[in-house]
């Protein structure tokens, strides 16, 4: 099973994980990460203005230099009782992180924007995660590694840090990084992207 598209695709990330998922679409595509820097999510009024706008920044910026292009951005981030949690930026950091979480249910965002020419639209998925409780060496042990310093909340679950995942409520891709069910969904309504083989684009 694999899609086409009638446009030249590129991935706004360079997220080993979102490439990953891109590529079940079977859509030959180029990456090119796009390199502002993301906004203060404090400006925002929640979380969900945050990483909307953190994904349409990241599309904007690499689809004004290539019009025909098909550009997917997307962000994702960790929300604890309205608190973000982004990237931790040492150990220290990312120890806080995985102690708030510990036990406790939070909320992971992922925002989709896709941008072709002076089209646009945004989409984000929501899913609720529980974490067991964490006894404090495996914190410890964790923190050492370099798994937690390029995830939101410092854990990803689709690595070692999954393990302390109890359950989730929804999509497993969108905590991963790139809900792609529901992308390759817009994308097909939009009329970008068919099955191979398929009748012509719709309109």
């Amino acid at each position: 099973m694999k899609f086409t598209s009638n446009h030249p695709l590129i991935l706004a990330s360079q997220s080993p994980r979102r490439k990953e998922l891109l590529g079940l679409l079977g859509i030959p595509f180029d990456i090119v990460p796009s390199d502002i820097p993301e906004p203060d999510p404090s400006s925002f009024p929640s979380a969900v203005d945050y990483v909307r706008a953190c994904a349409e920044q990241k599309a904007g910026d690499i689809a004004k230099n290539d019009p025909d292009a098909l550009v997917i951005g997307s962000d994702t981030v960790v929300v604890l009782q309205e608190e973000v949690l982004l990237k931790p930026t040492d150990k220290p950091q990312a120890a806080e992180y995985l102690r708030k979480l510990s036990g406790n249910a939070h909320e992971v965002i992922t925002a989709v924007s896709i941008r072709q020419g002076d089209q646009e639209l945004t989409f984000h998925e929501r899913v609720l995660v529980r974490f067991y409780e964490l006894p404090e060496s495996w914190i410890a042990a964790y923190i050492e590694t370099e798994d937690p310093y390029d995830k939101a909340g410092a854990y990803g679950i689709q690595t070692v840090s999954g393990l302390f995942v109890e359950a989730i409520e929804g999509d497993y891709n969108a905590v991963v990084g790139l809900p792609v069910a529901e992308l390759l969904q817009q994308l097909t309504r939009l009329g970008y992207v068919k099955l191979e083989g398929a009748p012509d684009y719709a309109k």
